[in-house]
């Protein structure tokens, strides 16, 4: 290829004018590329003498005398031949930006192909990502998650073959072909004139939080020592002492323990729920009148429990840390778990008696107020009536002398002259065929409405009632108006987002001793931008060293532990705890971190079958399709798979996919990680379970 444009007057010098010849003599005309820097063509800086890669080189060299960590180059749309010098090399991170209009789309598609052919990436390279832009919420929703399973899938095959797939490093191999979402932003379609307007506008619509992920992907570590067993400095937090290693991943594991199930909880230190925050916040100086909903494992019967412990609604709000809540009312047990521990049982017990007014008797039991109910559901009684028995259960827990006949007067005569807030858990003890009973549900529905609304109608409110229970037992109680429902007491729900997942981990460490130079005000003053480099000395920055393309270690966590609908539930991340600890005591090669990257990934085994038993105990009906599932023949327990080969018709189907554990993908389905293991499920082929997960969470955000 030449140098110079071939003009009127033969091959002419770069940055000359040329002469159009006219009649009338030479007329000179000035060309745009007068006035323009000089042009340069691949020619100009590939020669026998130079690497192919001598472009990029370039740049990192310029960037290192400048003392540059990352170096940003914006490459025209469309393939060029000056493009190819940096699209080819495979050390470069290459982030492939599309509309969801076809012809964007395919021209990426095919370019990203022809990469895959002509440089894959290795091991050791930076994964390529890619943005879809320039779509509607309304009208594009479709388009642009087709737009992204296809592009995951063709930057998938742009990796150097793997030679053996293992099932389970699936959430690592997958971390970085899910494509970012960013819609179009009508504002930015004209731009302010100063860069200080344009820097604020982009601030003010939030593209940081949408390019979060790219952000994170382009800045390098801080720390660099990385030595080939992987034993990095990756935190600015480092663990100084190491000898004691193997102590502090006992002592983590044993506390991870005694958390992982509420029934043995003592009244020591709590991590709070934003939900717990609400509800306290939202009821300072009077009585909560609320619905606290969670899936099993969520924390219901915990958070029941550490109430109780602190005897009064103010001495609670005080350890949550929510100040000016004025309201001394007294904490009241009605209905417990029955899976408590005799010695937590006797507490409660005596948390009763020293709340009750009775000066000759105790307060009901717990077998008491059971047999009443149980008496109840088998005579099918008014919805007038079953009120009357649940307030008469409440005020028997507060040594009131009450019948049914007469519950409704004595109660609003204690209420002219106390306070009182009563709880309830454990219904799913007593209402086990509330999917199949009618009477369960009408029992069930009148705690939830009419029981609450009788309480409200007392003059100044000083009753307070504080129901926890499972959301499938509440959607099936309350048919009619359940959203109406739901939305009333969603602030309270027990819900762990993953800021406060990541933050659940940390304060687990740090109040296990494992973590000796993490304070518990560090834990609580922790923004969203700090947690991940304080969890660092927990599990590392990566699952491997700081140079693998391994996943970020807090994203793993997330991904690896959540359902389809976006839950993580607090046992599970102390389950995970426990026994990734456990697995972690005798490894040697990961001084820097409390997990191992092997013992994280083996914990999730047990993690899983702990959540298909409890998700069985939860709700008997998906617990009869997860034991279908587990029943299948080896060579049927593959991902993805169709409703055939898992003997399953699309409306059983549909159940499991309410419940997070399935998500449907055109015609074939997948399997969250964590039920993946706990079923004993494969993955065949290049497998993306995360991709999949952040697919539902961005058709999700879509919506």
């Amino acid at each position: 290829m030449r140098k110079g444009v071939q003009g009127a007057g033969g091959e002419r010098p770069p940055g000359r004018s040329r002469y159009r010849a006219t009649g009338h003599g030479e007329t000179r005309t000035r060309c745009a590329f007068d006035i323009a820097p000089p042009r340069l063509e691949p020619t100009d800086l590939l020669t026998p003498d130079r690497s192919i890669h001598h472009l990029t080189e370039s740049l990192a060299e310029l960037a290192n005398r400048l003392g540059a960590r990352t170096v940003l180059v914006d490459l025209r749309a469309g393939g060029s031949e000056l493009a190819a010098p940096v699209l080819l090399d495979p050390r470069v991170q290459r982030i492939f930006v599309t509309t969801v209009s076809d012809q964007s789309l395919y021209g990426t598609l095919r370019t990203v192909q022809e990469l895959g052919l002509r440089a894959p990436t290795h091991a050791e390279d930076p994964a390529s990502m890619a943005v879809i832009t320039q779509f509607r919420e309304e009208g594009h929703r479709e388009l642009a998650a087709s737009a992204a399973a296809s592009l995951r899938d063709v930057i998938s095959r742009t990796l150097t073959p793997i030679a053996q797939e293992d099932g389970d490093r699936t959430v690592d191999r997958d971390l970085t072909l899910e494509p970012i979402f960013s819609v179009l932003q009508d504002r930015l379609l004209a731009l302010p004139a100063s860069w200080e307007a344009v820097v604020d506008l982009v601030r003010r619509l939030r593209l940081a939080e949408t390019l979060a992920p790219l952000v994170d992907a382009l800045v390098p570590s801080k720390e660099l020592g990385v030595t080939e067993e992987g034993l990095a400095t990756e935190s600015i937090h480092v663990i100084k002492e190491i000898d004691d290693l193997a102590s502090r991943r006992g002592a983590l594991s044993e506390f991870a323990a005694r958390l992982a199930y509420a029934e043995a909880a003592d009244d020591t230190d709590f991590l709070p729920a934003e939900s717990l925050r609400n509800t306290l916040v939202s009821h300072r100086t009077e009585a909560p009148l609320c619905v606290v909903m969670g899936a099993k494992g969520s924390g219901k019967t915990f958070t029941q429990l550490q109430m109780c412990f602190r005897r009064t609604w103010r001495d609670y709000a005080r350890d949550v840390g929510v100040e000016d809540v004025t309201l001394e009312a007294l904490l009241t047990p009605v209905l417990v778990s029955k899976d408590l521990s005799d010695p937590t049982r006797e507490r409660i017990g005596k948390i009763q008696r020293d709340a009750s007014i009775s000066q000759n008797g105790e307060p009901a039991t717990q077998l008491e107020s059971h047999d009443m109910i149980d008496l109840a559901l088998r005579s099918e009684p008014t919805n007038a009536q079953w009120r009357q028995v649940w307030l008469t259960c409440m005020a028997h827990a507060a040594g009131i002398d009450a019948s049914p006949e007469d519950v409704e007067e004595k109660l609003a005569d204690f209420a002219s002259t106390n306070t009182r807030i009563f709880l309830s858990d454990g219904l799913e003890d007593l209402l086990r065929d509330l999917l199949d009973s009618d009477v369960q549900r009408q029992a069930l529905r009148v705690l939830l409405v009419d029981c609450l609304d009788w309480l409200r109608s007392l003059r100044g409110r000083p009753l307070g009632l504080v129901i926890f229970v499972r959301r499938d037992l509440v959607q099936s109680a309350i048919r009619q108006n359940y959203g109406q429902f739901s939305a009333r007491y969603r602030d309270y729900e027990l819900k762990w987002n993953h800021f406060e997942a990541l933050r659940l981990a940390l304060w687990v460490a740090q109040r296990s001793t494992a973590l000796p130079d993490l304070t518990s005000e560090k834990v609580a003053s922790a923004k969203n931008q700090d947690l991940s480099t304080m969890l660092h000395p927990l599990w590392g920055e990566k699952m491997g060293s700081l140079k693998s393309r391994e996943a970020r270690s807090d994203g793993w966590f997330l991904a690896a532990l959540s359902d389809f609908n976006e839950q993580i539930q607090a046992r599970d991340i102390v389950t995970f705890l426990k026994e990734s600890a456990s697995l972690s005591v005798e490894e040697s090669r990961w001084p820097t971190r409390l997990l191992t990257p092997a013992a994280m990934r083996k914990a999730l085994a047990q993690c899983g079958k702990d959540k298909t038993r409890a998700i069985t105990e939860e709700s008997p009906q998906v617990g009869e399709l997860l034991e279908h599932l587990s029943s299948l023949a080896t060579d049927k327990k593959r991902i993805p798979f169709s409703p055939e080969s898992v003997e399953l018709p699309s409306r059983q189907l549909e159940t499991l996919a309410d419940n997070g554990v399935v998500f449907r993908e055109e015609d074939r389905y997948w399997i969250p990680e964590i039920f993946r293991h706990g079923l004993s499920f494969k993955a065949t082929g290049r497998p993306k379970i995360l991709a999949i997960a952040n697919l539902v969470r961005q058709r999700n955000n879509l919506d």
